[in-house]
């Protein structure tokens, strides 16, 4: 679906294993880590004053 559809952008946060098809790779956010900590870091990030302006 993800290829069908270019404006489409597939998400896999995955612990030890984040991998896309190769023919979406161009399309695909593939973040390998513990969910709870990425989450807290992009949280974090994003509510600093500098991520605000």
């Amino acid at each position: 679906m993800t290829a069908a559809n270019k404006k489409a952008t597939y998400a896999c946060l995955n612990y030890g294993e984040a991998l896309c098809p190769r023919e979406i790779e161009k399309q695909a956010i593939c973040m390998n880590g513990d969910a709870g900590e990425i989450f807290s870091h992009l949280l974090a990030e994003n509510s600093s004053p500098s991520a605000i302006a």
